[in-house]
C-alpha cells in the first residue's frame, strides 16, 4: 500500500507575492470552470438530442473526462480562454483540471455504486468569493 504525505504551510507573503499566488489560484478556477462549462454544454446538448429522438450514432460527440483530455483541450483554447496564461505556471491550470477530473470520476463512481460512502454530487462551478483559493506549486 502506498503512503502519501502532504504538508500545509502558512505563508507570510508580501503584497506582490500574494497577488501572484491569487493569480495562480484564479488560473486553476478559470481552467476548472471552462472545462466544466464545455462538458455541461455537450452533456445538455446530447440530452436535448435524445429527447428529440436523435439516434445514438448521430448525437453530438461526447467528451473525455480524463485529465490528459482536459489538458489537451485547455492548451488548445488557452489563448482565447486565458490570454494572460504566460504569467502563471502551467501547473496552476492543471490544478483546476485535475480537481474537475477527480470530481467527475467520484461522481460517476458514486452513481454506479463503485464508491463507498455518501453519494457524491456533480461538480459545481468555482466562485472566486465562495471558497479559499487552492493551487499546487511544483
Amino acid at each position: 500500500m502506498k503512503t502519501f504525505q502532504a504538508y500545509r504551510f502558512a505563508l507570510d507573503l508580501t503584497v506582490a507575492q500574494e497577488r501572484a499566488v491569487l493569480a495562480h489560484a484564479g488560473a486553476a478556477r478559470v481552467a476548472h470552470n471552462w472545462a466544466l462549462a464545455r462538458l455541461k454544454a455537450v452533456m445538455d446538448q446530447r440530452g436535448a438530442e435524445r429527447s428529440y429522438g436523435v439516434p445514438g450514432e448521430l448525437l453530438t460527440p461526447s467528451l473525455s473526462w480524463s485529465l490528459p483530455a482536459f489538458r489537451k483541450a485547455c492548451n488548445a483554447a488557452k489563448d482565447n480562454v486565458a490570454p494572460w496564461w504566460p504569467e502563471v505556471s502551467k501547473e496552476a491550470f492543471n490544478t483546476g483540471l485535475d480537481a474537475l477530473a477527480r470530481g467527475l470520476k467520484n461522481w460517476a463512481d458514486s452513481r454506479n455504486g463503485a464508491r463507498a460512502g455518501r453519494p457524491v454530487g456533480f461538480p459545481r462551478f468555482k466562485s472566486r468569493h465562495r471558497t479559499t483559493p487552492s493551487v499546487r506549486f511544483t
